[in-house]
């Protein structure tokens, strides 16, 4: 099985000083002084425009000529993106097109003839026709998108097979969810542990020895997010158990292919939203005021944007997160919200085209913006959106697990236990046995991952299906019969 790692990393342009220097030095500058001292070792990186040119004003021009020299060599490979990080499915075509444009030219001039992009990341992963539409009209030869894009199903294998999207003929790889977000959680101690669980899932993806995982996440997750997670990273890309390419190499080793026909999506979609027709929930949310108010806003400025000043102001203010942060599910700031709003506001009052009335509205929504910003924060509206968003975790496994389940997870969680007693690993045995009491007494609704994707990433998970078999029967035994009210 082919293994692909994925880095996006972004910052927004008024990004804090002191935050930036801080991500500089916990995660960019390890992770390339690591592939310069490591030649052999690639990947594939999204980086936006608007970060490089904050490395260049900021003083971090050693990562810009550390990437020039990881291009030169063909260790890394470099996608297209909207330079801003905008979120490309809501705004119009012609806007995406600019900020895919804007940040082929900014790349492009940090990085010369090096810089030929042939896949395409949409901000936090999104995907839409149009996207697909404006990444083939710019020549790229392949986008990348979530697991659930394949067919809103989480169920399905779409690793076994080179993907093309129907109509338009381009690829799509698709991130393996589970795996990204269990390394995103730092549940991998150590590169061994890592490996071991890529093995565990080698047998669904693989077809005749023809599969890919595609792990993809933010880059800033390892040694900023996650301190020390970046040497189990380093231990995979130079470990000889993993085959690791770049993305564009993925299809050099698979030769099944397929046409596909991907549903509107981003890497945090869930398939109850796409089942609820809401699969930009985090960015736009019918029933979220804030982000009725942000969009009107912001329709406001592309429509009265037109010369290049205030032109400038909106490419930068479409950018994607703060309307994520407006979205209370669970995340929310205030700061961020006017930061985005005011940003939006500004490029209205800066173009010419805009009339005193036109002006006047953009001030009214900044300040509604602003006021229910406040009033959720005050009332306590925010944090019942969020106990509502996570309703069904209020659920206990015991509950909502299948016949046998339970049983079978308490029986794993004990032997894992007992294993990490044996070899001295006395924090990994509380964690084992925290969870299995948490179970019992239904508990469990308080953790925001839940038991099973822990304990998924070890060797003895294997022995999880045939142990709910074996309690499923014996409460099948017992059981009346009579079905639960």
């Amino acid at each position: 099985m082919i293994v692909s790692f994925f880095l996006h990393i972004y910052q927004p342009e008024n990004q804090f000083d002191d935050v930036l220097d801080r991500i500089v030095n916990e995660s960019y500058r390890p992770i390339f002084r690591f592939l310069n001292d490591n030649p052999k070792a690639t990947l594939t990186f999204n980086i936006s425009g608007v970060l490089l040119e904050l490395w260049d004003k900021k003083g971090y021009r050693d990562l810009i000529d550390t990437v020039n020299t990881l291009l030169k060599r063909g260790q890394i490979e470099l996608t297209g993106t909207a330079k801003y990080h905008a979120f490309l499915p809501l705004i119009p075509k012609s806007e995406v097109e600019r900020q895919v444009m804007l940040n082929f030219e900014t790349s492009k001039f940090y990085f010369g003839e090096f810089y030929k992009p042939q896949g395409f990341f949409a901000p936090e992963m999104s995907y839409s026709p149009k996207i697909a539409e404006v990444a083939k009209s710019f020549g790229y030869k392949y986008i990348v998108a979530d697991q659930i894009a394949f067919n809103g199903s989480l169920e399905s294998n779409p690793f076994n097979s080179i993907a093309s999207i129907g109509g338009v003929g381009v690829d799509i790889y698709f991130r393996h969810k589970n795996l990204s977000n269990l390394i995103m959680g730092a549940n991998f101690q150590n590169t061994k542990l890592l490996i071991s669980t890529i093995s565990n899932y080698e047998k669904e993806i693989d077809n005749n020895n023809q599969g890919y995982a595609l792990l993809a996440m933010d880059g800033e997750t390892f040694g900023h997010h996650r301190v020390g997670l970046e040497n189990t990273l380093f231990g995979a890309l130079t470990s000889k158990k993993l085959i690791t390419v770049k993305v564009q190499d993925i299809k050099k080793h698979i030769s099944s292919v397929r046409e596909v026909v991907p549903v509107d999506s981003t890497w945090a979609s869930s398939q109850k939203e796409l089942e609820e027709g809401t699969p930009f929930k985090l960015w736009f949310n019918p029933d979220n005021q804030i982000h009725k108010l942000q969009w009107e806003l912001t329709d406001l400025a592309i429509y009265v944007v037109n010369e290049a000043k205030s032109r400038t102001l909106l490419d930068s203010a479409l950018y994607s997160c703060h309307y994520w942060w407006a979205s209370a599910n669970p995340w929310w700031s205030i700061e961020m919200i006017e930061k985005g709003a005011y940003g939006l506001y500004l490029s209205i009052t800066a173009s010419n085209k805009a009339s005193i009335k036109t002006k006047e509205r953009a001030l009214e929504l900044y300040q509604q913006i602003i006021t229910t910003a406040f009033s959720w924060q005050r009332t306590g509206y925010v944090r019942e959106i969020a106990k509502n968003t996570s309703s069904w975790k209020k659920i206990p496994f015991s509950i909502r697990g299948k016949k046998g389940e339970m049983e079978a997870l308490l029986d794993l969680l004990l032997q894992q236990e007992k294993q990490c007693i044996k070899k001295r690993e006395y924090e990994q045995a509380i964690r084992w046995r925290d969870a299995q009491y948490k179970l019992k007494n239904n508990l469990d609704i308080y953790d925001a991952v839940h038991v099973i994707d822990q304990l998924r990433t070890t060797e003895i998970f294997k022995k999880y299906p045939a142990l709910v078999n074996k309690y499923a029967s014996k409460l099948n035994k017992i059981s009346s019969g009579q079905p639960e009210k």
